[in-house]
């Protein structure tokens, strides 16, 4: 390959190839620095004339999505530009200089827990902001993210909507659909395979990409439990916390409900076990030998004898001190004693009723994570997800919401059968869990295959659920049912449905007919 490309750009080096792109080094022609940069040429599946045009406009959609998240993000690569040629499409795309997370372990054996968590804690927020776009990447795997020379960085890259846009075919019906199921077997979650991706199922690919770097070895070179199916590997680690290690299980777990609903639940989640492994490692202060005879002194607030340094034998409260042994105890001595020791108990208890709030607000502050929660969860819900923590911030009630008091939460799910667009709903439940079921019992009565799945639950708020003719779907959660329907229906046009409509309205305290 010789000539320019596009009349601009010289090639110069293969750098892959694939079934269905090559990827070349070239150089920008049209820049005084002659900018190196990566191109990207795919090829469709089908030159069918009168799909052409679809996958054309499908194509330009893809590479403006390309281009905004390279804006959004230093940790995406850069959209250069876009064309075609020959009936075949090119992305020009910024060169990122380094290792993928493949090479570095190839060349260096399996990472460390510090260095896996630290690429987890910058990863997640990166996913959660292509999520919010309604963007699943769909094949995010160890040659997928790059380790950038300059800062150390990971770089996701590799985005797997476009390749589904070369998929296009037209079926019997004389309808276009796509012909391919984008991801990497063993990086693949079981509804992704059969051609239903869900944002979990991007967060079951990193849990997956996470104990690769952990053990060193690809998800098909473990063990698998002949009883529940999921991967053995916590043998194939020298050393992981506990904390960690349930984290990436329910990451990975088969069912997408039983895995984090959200990249910032597992971020959460991630942090919590990062500061428990801490407070675990931490040394548990030495405690001092009990003294022969019970003191009428409450406990001093001086600190542990023996995390300063001073020996037991020498410790004695400030009362004790003032207290000569030449002196015998008298009744009158023995009174100002015990007046002294009520009002010090009495000081104390108030001091630590008006220093409670602020330590409690300390100990939060350590343990949210700050990362803002989107107001749609796009994604199935774990039945045995934590409780959403009362917001600090008062609420507008939705239009006819119940007056029940703020402190009790009142949860709902709805279900749904992706093959038949069949759904259930539950209502008005005090668990998570319990609306979870209700939801799936319902939408199980309904199909003979028995294939609903939870999609999602919201407490106190107002949830929707959208679909098309296409087989498309969306749905979304907010705090009132008109802003649940714009985003449910605008998620379902997002995944090609032409004529979305609005299946149901529920909020956690009624349906909306």
């Amino acid at each position: 390959m010789t000539k320019l490309l596009n009349h601009r750009y010289q090639v110069l080096d293969v750098l892959g190839g694939g079934g269905f792109s090559t990827t070349f080094l070239v150089e920008d022609t049209h820049m005084p620095s002659r900018r190196r940069c990566v191109l990207k040429q795919l090829k469709p599946v089908s030159v069918d004339p009168s799909i052409q045009a679809l996958v054309q406009d499908r194509f330009q959609r893809e590479a403006a999505i390309l281009e905004t998240l390279g804006e959004l993000s230093s940790q995406i690569p850069s959209l250069y530009a876009y064309f075609t040629e020959a009936n075949q499409y090119y992305l020009v795309q910024e060169l990122v200089t380094g290792r993928t997370l493949a090479e570095v372990v190839q060349a260096q054996g399996a990472l460390s827990e510090a260095a896996v968590l630290d690429i987890l804690l910058s990863l997640l927020p990166l996913i959660d902001l292509i999520h919010n776009r309604g963007i699943i990447h769909r094949d995010i795997k160890p040659e997928n993210i790059i380790l950038r020379d300059q800062d150390g960085q990971p770089v996701l890259i590799d985005f797997g909507a476009v390749k589904e846009t070369l998929g296009t075919v037209v079926n019997p019906q004389g309808e276009p659909t796509s012909s391919v199921v984008i991801g990497t077997p063993g990086f693949m979650s079981t509804e992704q395979s059969r051609g239903f991706p869900t944002y979990a199922s991007d967060l079951y690919s990193l849990g997956l990409t996470a104990i690769y770097l952990l053990t060193g070895k690809f998800p098909h070179e473990l063990n698998i439990d002949p009883q529940t199916s999921q991967l053995r590997w916590h043998q194939s680690v020298l050393n992981v916390s506990p904390g960690l290690a349930a984290v990436l299980d329910r990451s990975i777990n088969l069912a997408a409900r039983d895995r984090y609903p959200t990249a910032p639940d597992f971020l959460r989640a991630l942090r919590d076990s990062s500061l428990k492994t801490v407070a675990d490692r931490q040394p548990a202060p030495v405690q001092a030998a009990p003294p022969s005879a019970p003191s009428p002194v409450p406990p001093s607030p001086l600190p542990n004898p023996y995390q300063s340094g001073v020996p037991p034998t020498d410790f004695v409260t400030n009362v004790a001190m003032e207290t000569p042994e030449s002196e015998g105890l008298t009744p009158k001595k023995v009174g100002i004693l015990s007046a002294i020791a009520v009002a010090t108990a009495a000081i104390s208890f108030v001091a630590i009723q008006e220093l409670w709030p602020l330590m409690d607000s300390m100990v939060t502050d350590r343990t949210i994570d700050p990362t803002p929660v989107p107001d749609v969860i796009p994604t199935i819900s774990p039945s045995d997800a934590p409780e959403v923590l009362p917001s600090s911030e008062p609420s507008t009630p939705s239009p006819g919401a119940s007056s029940a008091p703020a402190t009790e939460s009142e949860f709902a799910a709805i279900a749904y059968s992706i093959p038949t667009g069949t759904y259930g709903y539950g209502f008005r439940f005090t668990t998570q869990k319990a609306a979870e079921d209700r939801a799936l019992q319902e939408c199980n009565q309904r199909v003979e295959a028995q294939d609903c799945q939870a999609l999602f639950a919201f407490e106190n708020a107002c949830g929707s659920l959208a679909r098309s003719t296409t087989g498309a779907y969306g749905w979304a959660w907010s705090e009132t049912i008109q802003q649940a329907e714009t985003e449910s229906l605008k998620q379902c046009e997002g995944h090609d449905g032409t004529d979305c409509q609005v299946l149901l309205r529920l909020c956690s305290d009624r349906v909306i007919q």
